[in-house]
């Protein structure tokens, strides 16, 4: 039985949801916990601004125990208690690969048809394949769910036009400033969501940037590739006073900007313009105070998509024709998963009937005293093999209109499995 549980913007706000967010530190720990337990057999767990999700594997018998090993697991790695319950959901079989490929092609993004979402599953699953979390069922899941979401991008206008968090930041900032050659930029953090604002602002200039990593090869390949200058993350505090715009993307679990050091930055500052701060990161990166602070303006995450919220409409009427497209690749992973469950008791069918063959014909050959006769034998092969196949593709035809889990019990005790 394939699962989910989950916590997003749908569900809770942002002090809630950066409470669960993991880096990859945390993902390794948490599904190392996770598989040491019998219960499951596979976890791909997804971490973005607006969501974390746990997609998990385990045997159709174990399937009832799973939601509750990895409730515990959360409250002993991210302080999880009942109360907090409501903010979760929890999905399995096909709602659980509906939602995936939902979220995969943009239609359960808060800007519906993003582009970033698509990237951090594909980046999720490859991480759980490096460090040995997932398994065949959730191999095959997650590269369905992938290959759906750039046929829903090709073949609809769902991505037209289309909006995010980071993008959000950089319109703003060509509102607040319309030219931007003017204003020194810092970006702290060169991941994804940073690489995103920098490549949104390729054709603009500027009068300096600065990049800040805390691996600092990568702060100077961006640097090299957008025309700016690699600092060290000690750095960033020297560099405050003199920026006019300031976004701040990493995966820190605290504050990198905090309210002392930028009151002394705002101190030595020279110009009376309101630094420009976007603190795109969950758990928040910039201390909650500094948005009080007249001299500048903060825009967290969740200022940012309530902004461009309006973009959804334009593309809510192409919803229709994706989901079209999810539904036929969910058929299709569910009728393969379907097969699998089957598997085994598709083997001890076979088993059975050769090994019935196998009797009968050792006392056909004695009351008829023939020996060994190749002829025979091949067609005794030949008739125990048909026969199998048809019961097998009736097997097959029949479960999929019935209780997978009492018809694979019943199978098994008609057949003396």
């Amino acid at each position: 039985m394939t699962g989910l549980i989950g916590i997003s913007y749908k569900s809770a706000d942002l002090e809630i949801r950066e409470r669960f967010a993991f880096s990859k530190n945390e993902i390794t720990a948490f599904t190392e916990y996770l598989l040491q337990n019998s219960t499951i057999s596979g976890v791909v767990l997804l971490s973005t601004c607006n969501r974390t999700e746990i997609y998990y594997n385990t045997t159709q018998k174990e399937s009832t125990k799973a939601p509750q090993v990895i409730m515990e697991a959360l409250a002993l790695q991210k302080n999880y208690h009942n109360e907090l319950r409501p903010y979760f959901y929890f999905k399995e079989g096909k709602q659980m690969a509906e939602h995936l490929f939902k979220v995969v092609s943009g239609i359960d993004s808060l800007i519906v048809g993003e582009d970033q979402i698509i990237g951090q599953v594909k980046d999720a699953f490859q991480f759980a394949k490096e460090i040995k979390s997932t398994d065949k069922i959730l191999n095959r899941l997650f590269s369905k769910a992938l290959e759906t979401g750039k046929k829903v991008r090709t073949q609809t206008e769902i991505s037209r036009g289309s909006a995010s968090a980071s993008s959000a930041a950089v319109n703003l900032c060509h509102l607040r400033f319309p030219d931007l050659s003017n204003q020194n930029v810092l970006m702290i953090g060169a991941g994804q969501t940073g690489q995103l604002v920098l490549n949104s602002l390729r054709k603009s200039t500027f009068k300096s940037l600065h990049i800040a990593n805390r691996t600092y090869a990568k702060a100077e390949e961006l640097s090299h590739l957008h025309g700016g200058k690699s600092i060290h993350l000690e750095e960033v505090n020297h560099y405050l006073y003199d920026s006019d715009i300031i976004f701040v993307a990493t995966d820190s679990p605290e504050p990198l900007i905090k309210l002392e050091a930028l009151k002394e930055a705002l101190q030595r500052r020279d110009r009376s313009q309101k630094i420009l701060l976007f603190d795109l990161s969950v758990p928040r990166n910039v201390e909650m105070s500094i948005g009080k602070l007249e001299a500048v303006e903060l825009y967290t995450i969740d200022d940012l998509t309530k902004i461009v919220k309006s973009t959804n409409q334009k593309r809510l009427h192409e919803i229709s024709a994706a989901m079209e497209i999810i539904h036929h690749a969910e058929d299709v992973f569910m009728t393969w998963k379907h097969e699998q469950e089957l598997v085994p008791t598709i083997l001890k069918i076979k088993k059975n009937f050769h090994q019935l063959n196998q009797q009968e014909m050792e006392e056909f050959k004695k009351i008829r005293s023939i020996k060994e006769d190749k002829l025979l034998n091949e067609y005794s092969h030949h008739i125990t093999e048909k026969f199998a196949r048809v019961f097998i593709k009736n097997l097959k035809e029949i479960s999929k209109e019935a209780d997978k889990k009492d018809f694979i019990t019943m199978a098994e005790e008609f057949f003396e499995l």
